[in-house]
């Protein structure tokens, strides 16, 4: 993103510009129940950062390559979904709606 929002970067034409386009005409129910499913992805993935042995059975035996690939793979999830929040959020925002 260098610097500048998901929202904007999707205002702009970049990543997330067909949620964002998708978004733009539903209502307003619409946009906050995907807000808020992003909502829990993120935390989500939190948790599975934060306590990864929760989550994966025999996490322990594992490889450290296999623990660097989960984590990674987790961390893009969460930064994704904190993208896409940040969009839903964006289109509240430009409505005058702030939650």
């Amino acid at each position: 993103m260098a610097g500048q929002g998901a929202y904007e970067l999707a205002k702009a034409a970049g990543r997330h510009a067909g949620l964002l386009r998708t978004y733009q005409g539903r209502n307003l129910t619409e946009i906050v129940r995907a807000l808020r499913g992003y909502e829990k992805q993120i935390d989500l993935h939190r948790q599975k950062l934060n306590h990864p042995e929760k989550f994966v059975r025999d996490w322990a035996q594992r490889s450290p390559r296999t623990w660097q690939g989960l984590l990674r793979h987790w961390q893009e999830d969460l930064t994704r979904n904190r993208e896409l929040a940040e969009v839903m959020r964006g289109i509240l925002q430009e409505r005058g709606i702030r939650l």
